[in-house]
């Protein structure tokens, strides 16, 4: 099995929602299975910090309340300066 490669903003800027939810999700299997088996090592809090951030800007919760924008889970984040 390959290593696991955790997300960065810079990679995240490149992919689609509909490119990044299937990554978002394989990474909340990861930190999920780390932290309940209290697994989570010393300095691995930021790029826990980074993947929260990533997964709240690739879901955000506030998208019902806006306008549909037919290019939400299409655009790559970087283009719809959302992170």
């Amino acid at each position: 099995m390959a290593a696991f490669k955790p997300l960065t903003v810079e990679e995240a800027r490149t992919l689609s929602r509909d490119q990044l939810l299937p990554r978002v999700e394989a990474e909340q299997r990861h930190w999920t299975r780390l932290i309940s088996r209290g697994q989570i090592r010393v300095g691995e809090d930021d790029a826990y910090k980074t993947f929260a951030r990533i997964m709240h800007v690739v879901i955000d919760p506030a998208v019902e309340e806006e306008p549909h924008d037919p290019d939400f889970w299409t655009k790559p984040l970087g283009e719809l300066g959302d992170l």
